[in-house]
């Protein structure tokens, strides 16, 4: 966000699933911001890559290896958070994928998995989150990474999937609604398809492969870029968000526009 340079200056940011995409861009846009960021994912190579990087762009970070399918993890995450100053903003951006299929056969371990990951870490991570914000008795900031299926059915994802990311986003309105009063505000992004790590192989096949896969999906026909949605969060996390609580920014080049 252009102009965001020193606005979150001396504030503590945490990021899960901050080794790539969307999280490592969103990373990236706090420090610069003037954050320090603690990065947490489950790839300590990817980690301190992701670190390195903000270090070198003049921004402040470090990495905690965090499974967030391990509740005593996220405790630990924002402890370390606490131990650096306290939690001032909470990015909950980890999840998993899970492809479509028949929801008449969809086994018992994906949906554990994928729920477990997807929505039951989201809330841990929260309300871990949320009960350092509480006690410190500080404003602070959390935003939920959702997606365009928090919104509508998907013939591309998996039931576990586009039943977690609705329900994230209703743990974000509830959320925002009973912690107002605390001064901490809750918010997600909601990106369509992103040009990630799962996206690469059709990326690598050239701008019409993309154009042909997502032009009836999506009327600009081009993935969301990581840094787009960094850009919304960034806004999310600052003072000219102020007012803004309990609602979803959808980033999705106009996909939920279409009947």
């Amino acid at each position: 966000m252009a102009g965001a340079e020193g606005q979150l200056s001396g504030r503590v940011a945490l990021v899960t699933g901050a080794t790539s995409g969307i999280g490592a861009a969103t990373a990236a846009a706090l420090a610069q911001a003037g954050a320090h960021v603690l990065l947490a994912g489950r790839r300590p190579d990817r980690g301190a890559d992701v670190a390195r990087g903000i270090a070198a762009a003049g921004g402040a970070a470090s990495f905690v290896e965090t499974d967030v399918a391990d509740g005593a993890a996220i405790d630990r995450l924002v402890a370390e958070a606490v131990d650096l100053g306290g939690v001032d903003i909470a990015v909950n951006n980890a999840g998993v994928f899970d492809r479509a299929q028949a929801f008449h056969s969809y086994g018992d371990e994906s949906w554990d998995e994928v729920i477990g990951i997807n929505l039951t870490a989201v809330f841990r991570c929260m309300r871990a989150e949320l009960a350092a914000m509480v006690e410190r008795g500080a404003d602070g900031v959390i935003v939920n990474t959702t997606s365009t299926v928090s919104h509508r059915g998907s013939l591309r994802a998996g039931p576990a999937y586009v039943a977690a990311k609705h329900a994230v986003l209703g743990l974000t309105r509830q959320a925002a609604l009973e912690y107002a009063a605390h001064g901490i505000r809750v918010n997600a992004v909601s990106p369509g398809p992103t040009a990630t790590e799962i996206a690469e192989p059709l990326i690598a096949e050239g701008e019409e492969a993309v154009a042909a896969a997502l032009g009836g999906l999506n009327p600009t026909a081009r993935f969301v870029q990581p840094d787009e949605v960094a850009a919304a969060v960034l806004y999310l996390c600052t003072d000219a968000a102020a007012s803004v609580n309990g609602h979803d920014i959808v980033i999705d080049g106009g996909q939920l526009a279409q009947l």
